[in-house]
This record gives structure tokens, sequence and C-alpha cells, in this order.
């Protein structure tokens, strides 16, 4: 386990936790008992280094918090005093942990079923956005940023601390001014990857009559996020990169920079480039780590349509 971690952070050993819980469901060390606990003692230790009781973990992890109950229990009844002894467990001890796991594991994967669902609602809600916006301006700039965090630097950051940048780009978006002017709406979706660490996609919409140059948009607003918010130590991706267009407009399907209400492919390619932020297959994305239990992660802006027009919907 502890090889397959690029560094040490909260949202890689949230993962690799969480994946060791699944391997114990699908019987991975059935035949290898000792690798079993060698597996466990690098998870305890690790998930002991960033564990915090004010958070709001998954199911999945809220297993491991059991796991980790037993283990004590085991350790006390035999005297054992520093985890390393987690090697001495007999086979019982073994089989008891790892039938506990699969006991427990049957309701706490409703988590992957309940962020499909999830997912499915939002890209309704995404679909209702993107049509009413669409359908209310002639012309629009599609510019998608991911931002996320150095890797070296990951470890300084828990979801706690990501979630805090993100409000401050938030309100520093709803704001309107220097390269966020002229900004008409917004989608953000907040995950989590074993290399990435916590990350955010990104799409800001803006007035056509009003903004231009999509590729600059996305590079400012990701040095903002670099060097303002994050001390120079986030990272970012500005989709709308020259090059990377033009990767999408060979194949005809660029969704990015500028978008014509009459011109239904560019209009079909930016749905697209939303809804990739509310992908239901993107269940290794979704955090399993939270401030609290209602937390978002995912969110759209403001757009009230009736009150800009003057007009029934």
């Amino acid at each position: 386990m502890y090889q397959n971690i690029p560094l040490a952070n909260e949202s890689s050993i949230l993962i690799s936790i969480e994946d060791f819980l699944l391997s114990i469901c699908h019987e991975q060390f059935i035949d290898d008992h000792e690798e079993f606990k060698q597996e466990l003692l690098e998870a305890v230790v690790l998930f002991k280094q960033i564990y915090r009781f004010d958070l709001s973990y998954s199911r999945i992890i809220d297993v491991f918090k059991r796991v980790i109950t037993l283990v004590d229990y085991i350790m006390a009844k035999l005297d054992y005093h520093i985890y390393e002894d987690i090697l001495r467990f007999e086979l019982n001890h073994v089989f008891y942990i790892q039938g506990m796991v699969q006991h427990e594991m049957k309701n706490a994967v409703l988590d992957i079923h309940k962020f499909k669902y999830q997912e499915r609602k939002n890209q309704i809600e995404l679909e209702d956005y993107l049509n009413k916006i669409l359908n209310h301006y002639a012309r629009l700039v599609f510019v998608r940023v991911d931002l996320g965090i150095i890797q070296e630097h990951q470890a300084n950051w828990d979801v706690e601390d990501f979630r805090r940048a993100l409000k401050i780009l938030r309100n520093r978006m709803s704001n309107k001014d220097t390269y966020f002017h002229g900004l008409q709406g917004y989608v953000w979706a907040f995950e989590q990857g074993a290399k990435k660490g916590y990350h955010c996609h990104l799409l800001l919409i803006y007035d056509g009559n009003k903004r231009e140059s999509d590729e600059w948009l996305g590079e400012e607003v990701g040095l903002y996020w670099q060097k303002s918010i994050t001390n120079n130590q986030g990272s970012y991706y500005n989709c709308n990169r020259k090059e990377n267009k033009e990767k999408f407009e060979v194949n005809g399907l660029l969704g990015l920079g500028r978008i014509h209400r009459n011109q239904p492919k560019q209009v079909e390619n930016a749905f697209r480039v939303g809804m990739y932020l509310v992908n239901p297959n993107k269940v290794d994305q979704r955090l399993r780590a939270k401030t609290s239990p209602n937390m978002k992660s995912f969110g759209i802006s403001r757009f009230d349509v009736d009150w800009r027009r003057g007009l029934d919907d």
C-alpha cells in the first residue's frame, strides 16, 4: 500500500484505505495472510497520521475507523503495545477482522450508489442551467480551468484547506472585476484523486459581448489561484490553451472559447464540456472526507433569467 502512494497526504491515504477495504471484499488476501497483516499495519499507521475527529468521512472510511477500534481491542487482549504487533496476529484475528469488513462493507458501498444518483441529479440541474444561459445570450465565452495543488505540497492541504481556498475564489468571482468582468455564470466540481490530490474543475461562462480572449482569461484565473490564493503551492491547467482547443477542433468537438447560440454544434459541444463536471462514472474522484455531512462538492452560480429579462419563464 504505502509504496503505491506518491506522497503521503490526506487525499491519497483515504483512497488507498478504501482500495484496501474493497480488496478484502474481493478476497484478495485469502491465501496471503502475512500480506494482509502488512497492508493492515500500513493502513492503520497512515490513517492515524491524517485522522481528524471533526471531519465527516464516507461510510467506507467509517468502516476502517471500526477496524482500528477492533485492532485496538485485539491488541489490548493480547497485551500488545505498538501497532507493529499487528504482524503477530494469529489467523483467527485475521479472519475476524476480514469477516467484520466484509459484513460492514455491504452497506458502506451504498456511498458509491448515492454518489451516482447525486451526479445524475446534478446533470439535470446543470443541463437546465446551461439551457437558460445559452438561450439568454447570443454569444458566450466558455473557459475551463482545472485547479489543484502541486504534488510536493499536497501533504500541507487537507479537505478543509482546499474548501477554504475555493470559497475565497468564489467570493472573488462574485465581485466580477478584472478577469471576472463579464462573468455571467460558473460551475465548479470539487474532486479527489490519488495522484492529483484535491482538485477542482471550474467552468466560467462570460458574456461574449464583453469578453473575447478566452485563453488569456484561463491563464489569469489559473495564475490568481496559484499565486494569490495558494501562495504558489497551487497548480492549474488552462483547457483553453490554443494547442488543447486545436485537438478538439480537429475532431469537431470544440466546446470552449466563443460559443454562438445559433451554432447547434458549438452549443452541443459546450454542453459536453459542462457535463464532464457531473459524470456519475467518476466514482474514483468523489470526496471521502468533508468538513461536514452537508458540505457541497458541486455548485452552480445563480442565474435568474426572469429577473434579467423581465419575462415569465
